[in-house]
């Protein structure tokens, strides 16, 4: 099943926790070297719901197309314990990921979307009823230094950046700042924006400021300081 997603399914988790009563923890998972690590855990934890809710797990290989929307592909080969669970009001639970085999050729890190799906059953069908679902990244192979390169484009007054990934592993770009060249500030975006490894993407920041744009300011997640680009002119 090839599935393209434009924000429905893989919502913003923090949001989306807040609003169903469900936390995870971490939302990020990683195996680096399967000689070590053999699989990953995810705890997720119940607070103020008020009934119980059932969960069905899937993955789904994770690509990005040149807009950078997801582009998933169910994926078998990743196990779960559980598959299925029952998350009761004020409890926790404990879910383990592994691979049935090991991923091959992980001098690239490859990238999957792990689905939770709530599948609860509907108990009253004249009241409006929110099923939540909730998408964690999982990442296998070594984390290396970024290695971007960003171009600003402007057209008429909107700006997009176009960036390439050439690391061996995915940068999370949390926010972007352009400069002119009296290092006013012209446009500031944060973002939540996975550029996956080997992908060249376009994405729109927005509106920009009268101005000329002289220079980019990156921020990375998980990196100490920001990542400083020239804008061509």
């Amino acid at each position: 099943m090839n599935i393209k997603l434009i924000g429905l399914l893989i919502m913003l988790l923090y949001s989306a926790s807040l609003s169903a009563g469900i936390k995870f923890n971490p939302i990020q998972l990683h195996i680096q070297d399967f000689k070590r690590q053999k699989s990953t855990t995810v705890n997720i934890e119940s607070t103020g719901l008020s009934t119980s809710k059932i969960y069905e797990i899937n993955a789904f290989k994770w690509q990005q197309d040149e807009k950078g929307e997801d582009v998933l592909i169910e994926d078998k080969t990743l196990l779960f314990n559980p598959k299925t669970f029952e998350l009761k009001p004020e409890s926790k639970q404990i879910v383990r990921i592994g691979f049935s085999q090991p991923p091959r050729d992980l001098e690239k890190q490859q990238s999957w979307r792990v689905v939770f799906k709530e599948v609860t059953p509907i108990q009253d069908e004249s009241t409006i009823n929110f099923l939540f679902n909730f998408s964690l990244p999982l990442f296998a192979g070594k984390v290396v230094p970024p290695k971007l390169s960003i171009d600003l484009q402007k057209v008429d007054d909107l700006a997009y950046l176009n960036i390439k990934n050439s690391a061996n592993s995915f940068a999370k770009i949390t926010e972007v700042i352009v400069l002119d060249n009296k290092n006013t500030e012209l446009l500031r975006q944060d973002l939540a924006l996975y550029v996956l490894s080997g992908n060249k993407i376009k994405v729109e920041l927005g509106q920009i400021k009268t101005g000329n744009a002289a220079k980019l300011k990156i921020k990375l997640d998980e990196h100490v300081g920001y990542l400083e680009f020239p804008v061509k002119s």
